[in-house]
């Protein structure tokens, strides 16, 4: 019987998510390529434990949106939300389920 419950990807994903927030052109594109790599790896991980896509995409938000709020209350809460970058992470999750790997 397949487990629903998608493990915490924020253990899996470690400071990657943090760093693709910061934006700064020194860290964007290498921050970009580790967090793709280890969101398709937590992905993979999921997939093989039964877990749908939909869990996996809710669980990888929400760890995005709490890291979001955090920075809101530290920098500027004008810019609370990515869209555009919780837009690609869900396309990175669907990547693995799309390709069968």
């Amino acid at each position: 019987m397949p487990n629903n419950d998608a493990e915490a990807p924020s253990s899996a994903l470690g400071t990657m998510l943090e760093e693709a927030l910061d934006r700064s052109v020194e860290t964007s594109l290498h921050s970009l390529a580790a967090l793709r790599k280890a969101i398709r790896t937590y992905a993979h991980h999921q997939k093989s434990r039964g877990v749908t896509l939909d869990s996996v995409m809710r669980a990888v938000s929400n760890v995005l949106m709490e890291l979001e709020d955090d920075r809101a209350l530290e920098l500027n809460p004008v810019r609370a939300r990515d869209p555009e970058l919780a837009r690609q992470l869900r396309a990175w999750c669907g990547e693995d389920y799309s390709n069968g790997a």
